[in-house]
Formats: structure tokens, C-alpha cells, sequence
């Protein structure tokens, strides 16, 4: 391997200007490079780190006496669509998988902010001065619910609709945008290295929104970069080539897919965070006896949950189940048929 490189300026660290470094805002500059690897590594960074870095973001909102959100609100300067887009703006931080909720309690008049919600434990606003609507009449009562989930890049409304069946009526579905980093500013110099002027180091300028600091940001988009080419390396080694192949490792594309996304009935994702399993990595720490013993998973569900999991080129070790014949839905005669329609 050193063989190979020996004619490639491969950069040992990259720096970290702590002057000027906040909550929001880092710069980092990465070199030497050889010649022509600057605005490649840059690129690939820069794009990865815009796009794929995880946040939380609302994705769903109730408002009480609303069924629609093209509607108004006697005695609320703001309609309803620019309530939408104000609960948008709304940045938070986020701990776990499940999703969380914040809540708004409208009892007098005067301008409502990001810092009048009520957060669960596992929710913080990063930007608490946000403004939300304005109630301009006395006696003016109203309650408005948030759902907050975990997720990378953007989702449209109907992305999230389909993937959340069975949410009450007037439930406004929101487009999410869970990326934190807000801005990625990048530019290549050249750089001295020992007697030669024609190396390149690579400035970045990253801005995030608070919820993720811009240095978890690079570290993120590194792994994730390093998970990915993970797979050309196994082209040459063997170790790597012989490693599970079913989707369940932790650079999967898969590994961060939430239960509430799975194409399952109801009763199984209830079931899946009833145990604490948010997402495709925890199920993989299960065999399938040990889910079974549960006993709140009925096998035709299981086979359905399986089936699911098998089209993502997923499989769940089998444990000591001898009569692995149980998990058939052909034998499963006391289970109603109505559990099918839950997806």
C-alpha cells in the first residue's frame, strides 16, 4: 500500500481555526494534496456534507378546529400556510430515534415564538426566537402539536404522508428538511511542501444551524465517505470481501431506515418501539426466536415483517427455532385477516 502512494501527498491533518469557531460556523483546511486532488476531495465533501448529514426536522402538524391547511384562523393574524411555513423554519436538536413532539398553548393575545413551545425531554430549539403566529383578540384559545423526526436530506409531504397511514384527520403533513448544514463555502490554494510550491490545500468554510456543530458535520460526511468506498476496497481484500453482504453493517444504506417508514402492519412497528427498536440496525441485534418470544408479533405479521426486510436484501439470524414452520402465515389460522390492511 505505501508502494502505491509514494508518488501521492496523502494529508496527515486537517486544521481547525479556533478562532473562529462557533456553534454555527468552523473553517477547515485540509493538506497538502498533490497536485490535482484538491478540488476532488473538495467536491465530494462539499456535496456529501450539504446533503447528507443527519438532522431533525417537523414533518407533522395538528392545529385544533383545523381540518385542512388552506384555511384561517379567526382572531390569528397569520393563515394557516404561513403558519406551515413559520413552523418550517423551526430548528431542533434532537436525541433518539423515535420521533418527539412539541406543543404550542394559545390562552391571550400577543406574538408566539419558537420558546412558548413545550419540548419533550428529547428536544431542544436551537433557534428559540423563531416567531410561529400572532393572536390579536382576547379569549383566544388554540393548541397546535408538532411531530419532530430524524432523518437526512429532503422529504416531501407525500413522501411522509405515505409513510405515516392512520394519523387523524386534519393532520398537516409538512416537506422536511433535515439537513443541518445550511452552507458550504470551499475553495483550493496552492502550498509550499518541503521544496516544492505546486501542492494544493483545500479551505472549507462550513455553516450550520446550530443543531449540529460544524465540526460533528465534516466528521459525519467522513464516515460516511469512508463507509461508502468501504466497497471498492473489497474488490482487492479479501477480509473485507468476505463480510456479511446482507445490508445489516452499520455503512449500510439501510442501517438508519426508521420502523415507522417500513412498509408493515401497525401492529409490528408498535410492537419493534414498544422494545426500543427505532431502526434497522437495533432489529438486526435480534434473532428471529428472540422477537417471537415476545409475543405481541403474531406470525403472519412476523412473515410480513421478514418478507419486507428480505426485499432490502436483509435477514435476521434464525436463533434455536425449531419449528421455524410457525412463522408461515399459511399456518397461522387464528390470526385475523384485518392485521393485513394496517399497512
Amino acid at each position: 500500500m505505501a508502494e502505491r502512494r509514494r508518488f501521492i501527498k496523502i494529508p496527515e491533518v486537517v486544521h481547525v481555526d479556533h478562532e473562529t469557531t462557533s456553534e454555527i460556523y468552523a473553517k477547515f483546511t485540509l493538506g497538502p494534496l498533490s497536485r490535482g486532488w484538491g478540488w476532488t476531495m473538495g467536491t465530494v465533501l462539499r456535496r456529501a456534507m450539504l446533503s447528507s448529514v443527519e438532522g431533525a426536522a417537523p414533518t407533522q402538524l395538528r392545529i385544533n378546529g383545523i381540518i385542512h391547511e388552506f384555511s384561517t384562523i379567526d382572531g390569528v393574524l397569520e393563515d394557516v400556510p404561513l403558519i406551515v411555513l413559520n413552523v418550517k423554519k423551526l430548528r431542533f436538536k434532537k436525541e433518539g430515534e423515535g420521533p418527539e413532539y412539541a406543543y404550542l398553548r394559545v390562552d391571550k393575545p400577543g406574538e408566539y415564538k419558537g420558546k412558548d413551545l413545550e419540548l419533550s425531554p428529547n428536544l431542544k430549539l436551537v433557534n428559540p426566537d423563531s416567531p410561529i403566529l400572532t393572536v390579536t383578540v382576547q379569549d383566544k384559545s388554540l393548541h397546535l402539536e408538532l411531530k419532530v423526526e430524524h432523518g437526512r436530506g429532503y422529504e416531501t409531504q407525500e413522501v411522509i404522508k405515505k409513510r405515516s397511514p392512520g394519523e387523524p384527520t386534519g393532520t398537516i403533513f409538512l416537506d422536511a428538511f433535515y439537513s443541518p448544514v445550511r452552507q458550504v463555502k470551499l475553495d483550493v490554494t496552492n502550498v509550499r511542501y518541503g521544496d516544492r510550491t505546486d501542492y494544493e490545500q483545500v479551505v472549507f468554510e462550513v455553516f450550520t444551524d446550530g443543531s449540529v456543530t460544524p465540526e460533528k458535520a465534516l466528521e459525519q460526511t467522513a464516515e460516511l465517505l469512508r463507509d461508502h468506498v468501504e466497497a471498492l476496497l473489497s474488490l482487492s481484500d479479501p477480509k473485507l470481501a468476505t463480510q456479511e453482504s446482507d445490508g445489516a453493517g452499520a455503512g449500510s444504506p439501510w442501517a438508519n431506515v426508521s420502523i415507522e417508514s417500513l412498509e408493515v402492519p401497525q401492529t409490528v412497528k408498535k410492537a419493534l418501539t414498544d422494545h426500543g427498536i427505532y431502526n434497522v440496525s437495533d432489529l438486526l441485534k435480534y434473532s428471529e426466536d428472540e422477537i417471537m418470544t415476545w409475543g405481541d408479533i403474531k406470525p403472519r405479521s412476523f412473515a410480513s415483517l421478514r418478507s419486507r426486510l428480505q426485499e432490502m436484501g436483509i435477514m435476521l439470524s434464525e436463533g434455536n427455532n425449531e419449528d421455524d414452520e410457525a412463522l408461515s402465515p399459511e399456518n397461522d389460522d387464528d390470526e385475523e385477516d384485518t392485521e393485513e390492511d394496517e399497512t
